[in-house]
């Protein structure tokens, strides 16, 4: 017998969506992040660059570790779980950046 099933939503909009709009949000921000260290060489220099940029590892290996562990649970079929880890990316990001950059 084939049944219909349906993923549940929120607004319209399927919990696989809201994980892979996560993963893309993480992507984006580990992104910025690296170019974060091409925008500070371009306006500092590369010396400078380097000593200003050393707050933003740790950001960039959290967000990195986390973005990864969405796209492994992508991959096991976890989608809420995805997107529950993509929003904890963000969270504790923006904690890391109050605590390591004041």
């Amino acid at each position: 017998m084939i049944t219909k099933t349906t993923s549940p939503t929120w607004r319209g909009i399927s919990v696989e969506q809201w994980a892979r709009a996560g993963v893309i949000t993480q992507l984006v921000i580990l992104i910025r992040t690296i170019a974060e260290f091409y925008r500070l060489r371009h306006y500092y220099g590369d010396a400078q660059a380097l000593i200003r940029y050393e707050p933003y590892i740790g950001g960039l290996l959290i967000g990195a570790m986390l973005c990864l562990a969405a796209v492994g649970l992508l991959f096991w079929k976890k989608p809420r779980a995805a997107a529950l880890t993509a929003a904890a990316t963000i969270i504790v990001l923006l904690i890391y950046k109050l605590v390591a950059t004041g």
